[in-house]
């Protein structure tokens, strides 16, 4: 039972983001869906479905640094209390765009808002006894091309954009756990709990979404597209299956007091060995931090 608690899920309109929001409000949470979509007709659909009439939309643009602080700004301004942060939201196929803050907004989108956000809720999330933080991330972190800390925002050197927007993903997932882990370290004398969830491979519009910003494509990866498609719908999950990993790590009895660790089907799993390199993961901490402007209050020192 959730009567009481708010949680707030971003990308929350549809996919795995939807079901997790539905999931949540069928147990009487308090779901603010924070979306860069309009998501009013969303909201009205997990109402009825649910019965619960507590679930708010707010819009919010993870790729761009002034949304998120004029956003977290409003939460802060209006909730009592966060008991549970979702960051779900997450795009791919952007290739070497970059946002109005200079950021490759694959990652900007995917790392750096979820980074930015979760820094500017954490004293509401100290406020709320036994808070829990979820990053979304892939089994893509694994084949990463992230070899230095200083190249996080740098274009990778593949010549062929469609490859380039795979590289930005797969690193942007391999921030999304070195995010959970930093900020499980940083918090776990508060007694917030952090982790990440892998929802497995799930049929959601990023698929496609991904296709249609790509765009130009040669015959061969037409083919291999086409072929991904047909084991995609045959074999992936459904978004409500996807869900269930993010749902475990969130309201869970059995993951309190549990932080730091990558879940998959709802066990906890192997890492990507550079998330575990101390020296690594600081340095992409540090220029996280650095990227996205914190103040020197907003950082968040160690609890060892």
């Amino acid at each position: 039972c959730l009567v009481g608690k708010t949680a707030l899920v971003t990308g929350g309109n549809s996919g795995i983001g939807y079901e997790t929001a539905l999931h949540l409000a069928s147990r009487g949470c308090r779901v603010i869906i924070a979306d860069v979509v309009d998501s009013e007709s969303s909201r009205k659909r997990i109402v009825e479905e649910t019965g619960n009439n507590n679930i708010i939309y707010k819009w919010l643009d993870l790729g761009s640094f002034k949304s998120t602080r004029a956003f977290a700004k409003d939460i802060i301004n209006t909730e009592p209390r966060l008991d549970i942060l979702i960051n779900n939201a997450g795009v791919a196929g952007f290739a070497e765009s970059y946002s109005e803050d200079g950021i490759l907004m694959d990652i900007h989108i995917n790392h750096f808002g979820s980074f930015l956000l979760t820094h500017l809720l954490v004293d509401l999330l100290k406020k709320t006894p036994k808070s829990r933080v979820v990053f979304l991330t892939s089994f893509m972190a694994f084949l990463h091309q992230l070899k230095e800390a200083n190249d996080i925002n740098s274009p990778s050197k593949f010549k062929n954009k469609n490859i380039n927007t795979v590289v930005n993903y797969n690193n942007s997932k391999l921030c999304n756990l070195i995010s959970a882990r930093g900020f499980a370290k940083r918090l776990s004398k508060h007694g917030i709990t952090v982790n990440a969830a892998y929802p497995g491979v799930v049929c959601t519009p990023i698929f496609n979404s991904f296709k249609n910003r790509i765009g130009d494509f040669t015959w061969f990866l037409r083919i291999v597209h086409f072929i991904g498609d047909i084991l995609l719908w045959s074999f992936g999950k459904s978004p409500e299956e996807g869900a269930q990993t993010t749902l475990h790590c969130a309201i869970d009895k059995s993951v309190e007091g549990i932080s730091g660790h990558y879940f998959s089907n709802c066990r906890v799993s192997k890492i990507p060995a550079k998330a575990t390199d101390e020296a690594f993961s600081d340095a992409v901490w540090t220029i996280s931090e650095k990227l996205v402007k914190l103040s020197q209050e907003e950082k968040i020192a160690r609890s060892y």
